[in-house]
């Protein structure tokens, strides 16, 4: 039978954060159609996956991958299913000048399934400081005013699933009354459609407790372990602020987000092991600037949490079901269900040595890293490029 498989004697972690089970899995086409024991064999190829974990398909959910018009981005395939992911969401690649091209061109042609959040600034993610003219995000107030985001939003529904605001003081080339605006600019648009937004805030000068009094449940704070100062954890403990803990009891999504400089082991070591601030979503950040290091992939910077201290189960939720329901995708992705997609991606558990730095070039050496084997999307398997490719 053409594109069907059945994934026989896996360590399934359905999306749930239960613990994992053995069983097996039957894809037939785009569908998942039977999940237990021992199925029996049809026609259809069989894949052995004893020894490997079989999760729901890797949601990424800090990704940029305007590829060929913007200095950040990768292409998705760079990203996504030789990695693992098979869905992405790009953070602010773009804006209401030129998200219409990124979705035409990029976002409809690639394997993965892409959504976006919209940049208040209109032309997106600008400038790095290594690559002069150094152009941000905030540069200018006119390119922050809500109406175009508006018109944009109006007309690309399916895809734009919430707002993006960069705080840092040197995207708005040091005027902090451009980040003010930026900000309120980015609060009223999300309340005036409905949206999500997500706030980058790393080495800003509107205090953190300012953005975190703004966000209701759903809004996301994204690169949560960075090392600079006026972070979310203070003081030689890095313990969360009154303010973190206030906006997590109401529902506030806090992510990974690792990026370039926005992952340091000195941040989440205490954070997440002395104070039990663990991740709501774990997230690369994948981008140029990191993609050969220290990021590499999603599997890494989840490799980084099993290090922490995190149990697998939650791990695989962060990246598929809690994932999910971040982007209002739940009803779609990030779950092992019979009637569901058959999207999957299987895992491997590779004991070891393995170094894994941070985005400060510290590095801690783990005795394990989760490595991906293939995915199944849409019907079709890709085999991963961080091992040889499994045999039917």
């Amino acid at each position: 039978m053409p594109n069907a498989w059945i994934l026989k004697g896996g360590l399934i972690y359905d999306g749930s954060g239960d613990r994992g089970y053995c069983g097996d899995v039957r894809l037939a086409g785009t569908k998942i159609t039977h999940i237990a024991p021992h199925l029996p064999i049809r026609d259809e190829t069989i894949i052995d996956a004893d020894g490997l974990i079989v999760a729901p398909g890797l949601i990424d959910l800090h990704v940029h991958v305007y590829d060929g018009m913007n200095l950040h981005s990768i292409s998705p395939a760079e990203a996504g299913l030789r990695t693992g992911v098979t869905s992405m969401l790009d953070t602010g690649s773009a804006g209401a000048m030129n998200y219409a091209t990124f979705e035409k061109y990029i976002m409809r042609h690639c394997e993965e399934t892409v959504y976006a959040l919209l940049n208040i600034s209109h032309f997106g993610v600008q400038g790095h400081p290594d690559l002069p003219p150094y152009l941000g995000d905030l540069f200018d107030a006119a390119y922050l005013d809500p109406a175009p985001a508006i018109r944009c939003i109006k007309q690309h529904s399916e895809r734009l699933l919430g707002i993006k605001v960069r705080l840092t003081n040197s995207l708005a080339g040091g005027n902090k009354a451009n980040e003010r605006v930026a900000l309120t600019n980015a609060v009223a648009l999300s309340r005036q459609t409905g949206l999500m937004f997500c706030v980058h805030h790393v080495a800003s000068s509107v205090p953190l407790d300012d953005v975190l009094s703004q966000f209701i449940a759903g809004d996301i704070l994204t690169h949560i372990y960075h090392p600079l100062d006026g972070g979310g954890f203070q003081g030689e403990t890095a313990a969360p602020t009154r303010a973190m803990l206030e906006a997590r009891e109401r529902g506030v999504v806090f992510d990974v987000g690792h990026g370039n400089g926005c992952f340091a082991w000195k941040i989440a070591e205490p954070a997440c092991q002395q104070h039990g601030f663990w991740p709501d979503t774990i997230s690369s950040d994948i981008h140029k600037f990191n993609v050969d290091g220290p990021v590499v992939d999603l599997p890494t910077t989840m490799s980084k949490f099993l290090y922490l201290g995190m149990s697998m189960e939650k791990i695989i939720q962060c990246v598929t079901a809690n994932a999910a329901a971040a982007i209002h995708q739940q009803d779609y992705l990030g779950r092992i269900l019979p009637g569901r997609a058959a999207d999957i991606t299987l895992l491997k558990l590779v004991p070891g040595a393995h170094r894994l730095t941070d985005s400060t070039g510290e590095q801690r050496i783990a005795t394990q890293r989760i490595v991906p084997m293939c995915t199944f999307k849409n019907g079709r398997r890709t085999d991963c490029r961080s091992e040889p490719a499994l045999c039917p």
